[in-house]
């Protein structure tokens, strides 16, 4: 009896109602095999029984409950079939109507979905969900206008539509109009605090408009007010990565592990992270929990593979990527098994499987400029540019390679090169900070043309305040112009990110020199060379400071 009395619960179907569904022992079996393979997510089985549950009771909770299924289930076909047959049955239900126009948005007839909907709203013109819907579907064909009279005319009639402000919300971002957004979707949460897509849509829209500091302090607000809020902590964790607080984001994504255990991304987006917080008990013990619930899973042996390569346990990080063969990470297994023999310090092997890599993907660009990068370190200058012109005749708009070509070209004493390569980036790139930093110290280096290097540097700076390689290039540019307290201040952030970098101690301790702080700057240089013995910067620093 508890198994008859579950089906009709889901199906929502009074229980009192079983005489006129004349449920019999096959109707029951068919009905129960459906729901239970539909809980089990197995669409082979749930299909053909939901098929015989509806041949044999076509009434319209049934087809409800089928049309329901095969879309969850992905079918998408049989859902718009079903529901199709559950509105034909049921048409003084506006919900079988705007299920039916969900399915039909899902399938790209929009136009079809249109049309229901403003069948619907004609037929229940106080449906506050179908106008919701309907001007959502008008804004996306370009009918501002239309859906915004919709909006407020669903709001003049119902003050308190939580929904009509989400709709109004929606409507206001599809126009770039995020301050709007923001407005309604505020007022929809006051509505209903507790509703989670109206706070990471106010979240969003509070991004959009340059306030992600408002957009993170407004959600971690509603989560400790909201302690299972999923898709909330979803939202926040996206945000701390954006704005580099991983730590942040790792923590969040532990609290959505405890609340939701058992299902298999939680655990795929908390890896990666535990990986790069060096937790390795902490991503051992998440490795555990997802390979419970996709024994299967490639990402299996991938991150047993990144574990042990985070713990420089390199021959068992390479037998874990070995498995991979064959399967869609095949590639990038490959790629991680070069740089565990990089990371021994044998380039030869590394190179090797890097040949392998270009050999299986000759139009791949990522390929070529990790081993130009190889050939550069060992000193091979013409061999890395050689083929990085050849990567480029494939690949001519490909910035990251240019990038690299003008590298080469600044260790070859190629500047003309240097330049012209730089110059194609900012074309390819116009935001790209390193490639204005690059030319700008280049000609700071040489002692040429500080005017032009200045301009460089203050887009760079301009481009990226933050970064601490350009705070030092610009405070060195401010040193040569004489400028030696703007120096200090550069310089002094750049050491604060970079710590006892033998370029930027050099730098420093030279400002601190020429502003009278000779001892400071003698001890700053000394201190960088305990470290650093092998720096001739700061060798040539003690000796002509």
């Amino acid at each position: 009896m508890q198994w008859r009395w579950l089906a009709l619960i889901v199906l929502g179907v009074s229980p009192w109602a079983g005489a006129s569904l004349q449920l019999t022992g096959e109707s029951l079996y068919y009905l129960l095999s459906a729901e239970f393979a539909t809980q089990q997510q197995d669409p082979a089985v749930a299909i053909p029984a939901w098929q015989h549950s509806v041949d044999q009771l076509p009434t319209a909770p049934i087809l409800a409950a089928a049309a329901r299924a095969a879309a969850q289930l992905g079918d998408l076909p049989k859902a718009l079939l079903w529901a199709k047959k559950w509105h034909e049955l049921a048409p003084e239900d506006s919900e079988s109507a705007r299920f039916e126009a969900g399915l039909l948005l899902a399938d790209g007839q929009e136009p079809a979905a249109l049309e229901l909907l403003q069948a619907t709203l004609a037929r229940f013109p106080d449906e506050e969900r179908v106008s919701s819907q309907l001007a959502e579907l008008l804004a996306q064909h370009g009918r501002f206008g239309d859906a915004e009279r919709l909006l407020h005319t669903v709001m003049q009639n119902h003050p308190h539509s939580a929904a009509a402000q989400l709709a109004l919300g929606r409507l206001a971002l599809l126009q770039k109009q995020p301050k709007r957004a923001a407005e309604a979707f505020a007022a929809a949460l006051r509505l209903r605090p507790d509703w989670e897509e109206a706070a990471v849509l106010q979240a969003e829209s509070l991004r959009q408009q340059g306030n992600s500091l408002a957009a993170l302090q407004m959600l971690q607000g509603f989560c400790a007010a909201h302690p299972s809020a999923v898709q909330a902590r979803s939202y926040l964790a996206s945000l701390y990565l954006s704005l580099g607080g991983q730590t942040q984001a790792y923590r969040v994504l532990q609290q959505i592990s405890l609340l939701q255990p058992d299902q298999p991304k939680v655990w795929d987006q908390l890896l990666p992270l535990a990986i790069a917080e060096t937790d390795w008990p902490g991503a051992q013990q998440a490795l555990e929990h997802f390979r419970e619930l996709a024994p299967h899973s490639p990402l299996v042996p991938y991150y047993q593979g990144r574990i042990a390569e985070g713990q420089n346990e390199w021959s068992k990080a390479r037998e874990a990527y070995a498995k991979l063969a064959g399967t869609p990470l095949a590639d990038e297994a490959q790629l991680r098994i070069a740089q565990t023999y990089y990371a021994q310090g044998q380039k030869s092997k590394t190179l090797t499987e890097l040949q392998k890599l270009q050999t299986r993907h000759p139009n791949d660009a990522q390929i070529p400029l990790l081993r130009a990068q190889l050939l550069q370190e060992e000193g091979n200058y013409a061999a890395a540019a050689q083929l990085l012109d050849q990567a480029l005749e494939r690949h001519p708009r490909d910035a990251a390679l240019w990038y690299a070509r003008g590298a080469i070209a600044e260790l070859q004493k190629d500047y003309a090169g240097m330049e012209k390569a730089m110059r194609i980036v900012i074309e390819l790139r116009p935001d790209d900070a390193q490639a204005y930093n690059f030319i700008g110290y280049s000609l700071l280096e040489r002692r040429q043309q500080l005017a032009q290097a200045g301009a460089y540097l203050e887009k760079a700076i301009q481009l990226a305040p933050e970064d601490a390689n350009i705070q030092d290039s610009i405070g060195w540019y401010y040193h040569l112009q004489g400028d030696q307290k703007k120096a200090l201040d550069y310089l002094q952030k750049a050491h604060a990110q970079l710590g006892d970098e033998p370029e930027v101690l050099d730098h420093l301790g030279r400002v601190l020199w020429q502003l009278g702080r000779q001892q400071e700057a003698r001890a700053l240089w000394q201190r960088g060379l305990e470290k650093h013995p092998e720096s001739k910067e700061l060798q040539e620093a003690l000796l002509h400071p």
